[in-house]
């Protein structure tokens, strides 16, 4: 069973979702999973080991034939920003023990879950926990540069690959510094950034059955990190 609760403020604003998945036992096959463009926090509540999963390119494949319970946070872009000690380009395509990042903290997070026994008190720690990760970090690394803000706002309504160099003119940076600054805070480049946002959307449009101009697809991904 998979259970989720989308925090009140603040954290509304840097996370998308908490979830708890109560684990699964079934055949042994695989599944495909695709990239979702956020950095997320994980923990095994089996095991106790938790990881920060950094924005991921491409797709991975995973054996389900023994899925543990797990539970985890989704952020918003931007939102793990200050919460790991490193910059978010740092996690690019790789998983990190949380250990590693928050040392005796994480240990006593995880020992809080695990005793915690019921969905709803787990989303509450994770909560606090990331409440206090915020204290720790201090206002000033946690805020968005003013550029990278303006540039997710405007890349929600409309994420098109050919506004990167729009955005970074609008910011009154050079592109290279405005990249740079996109990808510390945000976890990528504002152009693969755009193009893990285009392939959610053709994603879920297909999943609804929605129409598909192919075509601007290709144009769109002819040198994407998704192949051909």
């Amino acid at each position: 069973m998979l259970v989720s609760s989308r925090p009140a403020p603040p954290l509304a604003s840097r996370i998308e979702v908490i979830w708890r998945y109560d684990g699964q036992e079934s055949g042994a096959h695989r599944e495909t999973v695709l990239p979702n463009g956020r950095l997320q926090m994980m923990i095994n509540l089996a095991s106790g080991q938790g990881h920060v999963c950094g924005l991921q390119s491409h797709h991975t494949v995973v054996e389900t034939a023994s899925i543990p319970p797990m539970i985890g946070i989704v952020f918003r872009p931007g939102g793990a920003r200050g919460l790991f000690g490193a910059a978010a380009d740092d996690f690019l395509n790789s998983i990190v023990p949380l250990d590693d990042v928050w040392g005796a903290r994480a240990a006593q997070l995880r020992n809080r879950l695990l005793e915690a026994g019921t969905s709803e008190r787990q989303f509450r720690i994770l909560e606090s926990g990331l409440l206090s990760a915020s204290e720790h970090a201090g206002k000033g690394r946690l805020e968005l540069h003013p550029a990278v803000a303006h540039a997710l706002e405007k890349l929600r309504r409309v994420a098109h690959i050919q506004s990167v160099i729009d955005l970074a003119r609008e910011s009154g940076l050079s592109r290279r510094r405005f990249s740079q600054l996109f990808s510390e805070q945000v976890g990528t480049t504002p152009k693969l950034f755009c193009r893990l946002e285009r392939f959610l959307q053709i994603v879920e449009r297909t999943n609804g059955g929605g129409e598909i101009d192919w075509a601007d697809v290709a144009l769109v991904f002819r040198s994407s990190p998704y192949g051909t």
